[in-house]
């Protein structure tokens, strides 16, 4: 069942979904009611999920399920399927994983990820660049999910120092 956004604790299991490109406001408000649809009809073994969704920062759909509710491999295969029919019906890729949000002056910018590695290889990229770790699994996480490439998966193609014998 749909329940708001706040009132999930931090611990609530999270699932980020990244658009291709920035949402448009009507986009936005169809993700939500269609949300919460799905939301009100979503269950693991027969038993109502408490959960909620959310559209951040114009490109991510959050889904979130009360941490004291554990969703079955089921339910959460009815989730993604959700999000795949309808990135379908909205002509949206929200499964690619091609492009890497990066955080500039309080917007997101996608980077295609081949050229981001090979920028962070020769040093063109900063390592204090932030990112959007679109890979947090709990609510609370959100508070802290921008944050530099060295800090992120991103970090294994950063210049690495010589070692010294």
């Amino acid at each position: 069942m749909y329940v708001s956004f706040d009132t999930l604790s931090d611990r609530s299991r999270l699932w980020v979904y990244q658009a291709e490109r920035e949402l448009n406001t009507e986009e936005q408000q169809s993700i939500l009611e269609s949300g919460k649809n799905f939301m009100d009809q979503w269950v693991t073994h027969g038993v109502p999920l408490s959960a909620s969704i959310q559209v951040l920062m114009g490109y991510f759909v959050v889904i979130a399920v009360d941490d004291s509710q554990l969703p079955s491999g089921c339910s959460i295969d009815t989730s993604v399927g959700f999000m795949r029919a309808l990135g379908s019906k909205m002509d949206i890729d929200f499964f690619g994983r091609n492009q890497i949000p990066l955080y500039d002056n309080e917007r997101v910018v996608l980077a295609p990820l081949a050229k981001l590695k090979d920028q962070l290889k020769l040093g063109e990229v900063p390592k204090e660049t932030l990112m959007i770790n679109t890979l947090i699994p709990q609510k609370g996480d959100l508070s802290t999910w921008i944050i530099p490439l060295s800090q992120s998966w991103l970090s294994r193609y950063l210049p690495q120092p010589l070692d010294k014998y």
